[in-house]
């Protein structure tokens, strides 16, 4: 008998409670159960802490001693070389591979596209009826991910996959995602069915590009062309299926995310007139033309992104497989038991946290948090190759919305969170008006 800490029995009604309040569910779960607690899921038992001491023990320990939770049941899905469902030493080789392109000077070669696409989506606003947060986040996002990820610069060719990669997160779903039993054809008419057709249109379009880019001399410096000429220590470079499956993760994961978490930060600045502004007196205190580097330099914009993705992270809980044995907070957890860091659950701790529900910028000026207490991005060996390109983008798109538009909330009603595919973000659309 292993001996595992207390927590809810029931695997259904526990996945039933986090789709329908997945912040709510967490929270409740923790208070009833405390620190750590076992979480049932489909995915098999879950020992779960969001205490800094629990947390500094699993990002710490040797990498080997995990492996990529649902790795086996999302790896038909999501691709079998996908970076975040590999372990051990080909995670290593495959995250070596992909990190240049999200630091230096690589990295900031796309702040003058990430202006420009929210200056192109944000004139469309109407002046008549609420603007659509969210939506036009997420177009905002989809094209600066389309333009840095494969150089698609052409609007007709950009428009092509964005339709296409719309449509296979559209057809994401969690239901066959997380039961296996539901990936049935059913003559063409099942979720699973559709989802396998948008990926094929999908992989046909990234195989055309695939052999243009590969019969083009042409000097690139987008991450597909990077990875294209990128090699694994032993010399061999990705294969077509490798590359696939990295490209579609690295826009489907960087595009909703951070569309999210712009559409949180519209959402918490807006209903924070002393937050909107200072930042705003802060924003407009840059010269014209905008210049990326100073704006992501600005210490007061860095701690509205920085406290918008505390209190409201897109990944509010990660897991990991043991391979090795571990002693967590007091229990020795076998091989096979999966650990759960609660990145809300950290979050909002009041010790660290003072009056946590509340959006306070200011918390992050006032002091700084170890890696153990502030991880929207998760930690470790596995920390997202993305934080610091979203982080970027989320503060260039602030910046240059921010300065141009004079907006208020369409309405005073609460926003909840909600599960969107495998990520977590606003559950209904966020609506600001022209002031």
């Amino acid at each position: 008998m292993i001996d595992l800490p207390p927590g809810p029995g029931s695997p259904l009604v526990a996945t039933l409670k986090y789709l329908r309040d997945p912040y709510g569910s967490l929270r409740e779960t923790a208070r009833r159960y405390g620190e750590p607690h076992t979480s049932p899921s489909f995915l098999g038992k879950m020992v779960v802490t969001g205490d800094p001491a629990g947390i500094r023990t699993l990002f710490t320990a040797d990498p080997d001693t995990y492996s990529a939770l649902g790795a086996e049941l999302l790896g038909p899905i999501l691709g079998e070389s996908n970076l975040i469902l590999l372990s051990g030493e080909r995670h290593r080789a495959m995250r070596k591979l992909q990190m240049p392109p999200f630091h230096g000077t690589r990295m900031r070669a796309y702040g003058q596209l990430i202006i420009d696409a929210a200056e192109e989506h944000a004139a469309r606003w109407p002046r008549d009826r609420p603007i659509q947060v969210h939506r036009t986040m997420q177009q905002i996002s989809l094209q600066v991910i389309l333009e840095a990820v494969l150089g698609l610069r052409e609007p007709g060719k950009r428009e092509s996959f964005q339709a296409a990669v719309l449509a296979v997160i559209a057809a994401l779903k969690p239901s066959f995602m997380f039961i296996e039993a539901l990936r049935r054809p059913l003559l063409g008419l099942s979720a699973w069915a559709h989802f396998q057709r948008t990926r094929v249109h999908v992989a046909a379009l990234f195989e055309e590009e695939l052999r243009a880019r590969r019969t083009s001399s042409e000097p690139r410096e987008d991450i597909l062309s990077l990875l294209l000429s990128a090699r694994y220590d032993d010399g061999t470079a990705l294969t077509d299926d490798e590359l696939l499956t990295q490209m579609m993760n690295l826009i489907v994961a960087g595009h909703e995310t951070t569309a999210s978490s712009l559409a949180w930060a519209f959402h918490h600045i807006h209903h924070e007139p002393a937050v909107k502004t200072r930042l705003v007196e802060e924003l407009r205190g840059l010269p014209e033309p905008l210049d990326p580097e100073a704006i992501s330099r600005l210490p007061y914009l860095e701690a509205v992104c920085s406290e918008t993705l505390r209190l409201t992270p897109v990944a509010p809980l990660i897991g990991r497989k043991l391979r090795k044995g571990l002693t967590l907070q007091g229990f020795d957890l076998p091989p096979g038991v999966a650990v759960g860091i609660g990145i809300l659950l950290v979050h909002r701790r009041a010790d660290l946290y003072p009056e946590p529900e509340r959006f306070r910028p200011e918390r992050f000026l006032e002091r700084s948090y170890t890696p153990f207490e502030y991880l929207p991005f998760g930690g470790g060996a596995r920390r997202c190759i993305g934080a610091a390109f979203a982080l970027y983008e989320m503060k260039l798109v602030l910046a240059t919305i921010l300065r141009r538009y004079d907006l208020r909330p369409a309405s005073n009603a609460p926003v909840h969170a909600a599960v969107r595919n495998t990520t977590v973000g606003p559950r209904r659309e966020i609506e600001l008006l022209h002031a």
